[in-house]
């Protein structure tokens, strides 16, 4: 079996730790393989489905966007009912 050594960060671990409690795994070992096994076609497949925008582009893009404003109109009277409701 091929072995590697991987460093997580504070942060990561915590949550690491985190999830051991929940999913009941034995080892961090362990639920790294589990997410690699399903999640790591996931991740790869969504890595860079979104290109990273700075503000300026953001910005610029979000004014070249047309926008579309359509008009309600108000009904001209609220409804009445003519009959008493007798059979309830």
């Amino acid at each position: 079996m091929a072995q590697a050594r991987v460093v997580i960060r504070g942060a990561a671990l915590e949550k690491g730790e985190h999830l051991l409690k929940t999913t009941k795994l034995a080892s961090l070992t362990e639920l790294i393989n589990v997410m690699f096994s399903r999640y790591g076609r996931h991740l790869e497949a969504t890595w860079e489905v979104l290109p990273a925008f700075d503000i300026d582009e953001r910005d610029s893009l979000a004014k070249s966007v047309p926008t579309v404003v359509t008009q309600i109109s108000l009904p001209a009277e609220d409804f009445t009912f003519d009959e008493s409701i007798s059979r309830l």
